[in-house]
């Protein structure tokens, strides 16, 4: 009798959560497509991460990437480049936003996002609390439509996208961002990533720790790593961004019936992206310190990194 009456419980309750199941029409009330996608409200500040103890990883390695915005793969992440979408922004606009703009936490403040100096000597970031941009004239310099060597007036605010006031608030100037070719040349992005092996999950793991805006110009016939030096413009703590990626639709691709926050595209790494160096003993990328660079060159040293990286995890299961 008992189990009788449990059956039909768990039966009652089944047909109960059947009936408040939501059935919605692929088309909404106008007719057109119902874009299918995950609520933003208060949850959308819960981030979801993996904690991984210190004892549980046994092998780490630093390396660093370009997302190039020209790969089919990253078209999402670059447009649309009109900044006046009231739906959708590119990275870009989302970390200029991000800035000049910041976001109410929970608890009622207002949040700014954070930037990083690189080091004097070459593009890995500072983190330290004397390598953050402050906010006003250094704010808006790192936002400089053309490299600093170039602006003859520094006082000419149609060479910035942030302008402030008296009081250091900040706003972007929309119509400098309408016709900049900086902005429309924002084609690359380089990352600081980490790849680690957990032993507790027996499985290997891909962060992105950091994020740079690499400033488009062109190639000069200087070093080709002095080339890149130049156009990093700074460094974000990729979680840092995170919760303001996570607030914010990025446009959709092929399926316009479907759309995805920036963080979800992050972290299901839809991406990709090309190796141009990694931490070693000479400190050296992969274009640092070459006489002769050629294309055979970089695309040999891309690979041995890549391998060197395959075969540690092959390794691991070898018997």
């Amino acid at each position: 009798m008992k189990r009788t009456l449990l059956i039909l419980a768990l039966v009652s309750v089944a047909l109960g959560m059947q009936a408040q199941h939501r059935i919605n029409s692929f088309f909404n009330e106008l007719g057109t497509v119902r874009i299918e996608t995950q609520e933003l409200d208060e949850n959308a500040d819960t981030i979801a991460t993996i904690f991984h103890r210190t004892d549980d990883v046994v092998w780490s390695r630093v390396i660093y990437r370009v997302i190039d915005m020209r790969f089919k793969q990253n078209y999402q992440l670059y447009f649309p480049t009109n900044p006046d979408d009231p739906k959708y922004w590119s990275l870009f606009r989302l970390i200029m936003d991000a800035v000049v703009n910041g976001r109410t936490t929970l608890d009622g403040q207002q949040e700014y996002l954070r930037l990083y100096g690189a080091n004097p000597r070459g593009i890995k970031p500072l983190f330290l609390d004397s390598a953050i941009i402050a906010r006003g004239k250094e704010m808006q310099t790192a936002f400089a439509v053309r490299p600093m060597s170039e602006i003859i007036d520094t006082d000419d605010r149609d060479e910035y996208l942030v302008t402030y006031d008296d009081s250091i608030n900040h706003r972007l100037d929309i119509n400098t961002y309408g016709y900049s070719n900086y902005v429309k040349n924002q084609i690359k992005y380089l990352t600081m990533e980490i790849v680690f092996f957990d032993k507790h999950t027996s499985r290997f793991y891909q962060k992105i720790m950091a994020i740079a805006p690499l400033q488009s110009a062109m190639a000069s016939e200087r070093d080709p790593y002095d080339n890149l030096v130049s156009q990093v413009r700074f460094w974000i703590l990729f979680d840092d961004l995170r919760p303001f990626m996570a607030r914010k639709y990025m446009i959709p691709s092929n399926n316009s019936s479907k759309r995805m926050t920036f963080d979800n595209f992050f972290s299901e790494h839809l991406y990709t992206s090309y190796i141009i160096g990694d931490d070693n003993i000479f400190d050296r990328m992969i274009v640092q310190g070459q006489k002769e660079l050629t294309e055979e060159f970089v695309h040999r040293d891309q690979d041995r990194i890549f391998n060197e990286l395959l075969n540690t995890e092959l390794d691991l299961w070898e018997y």
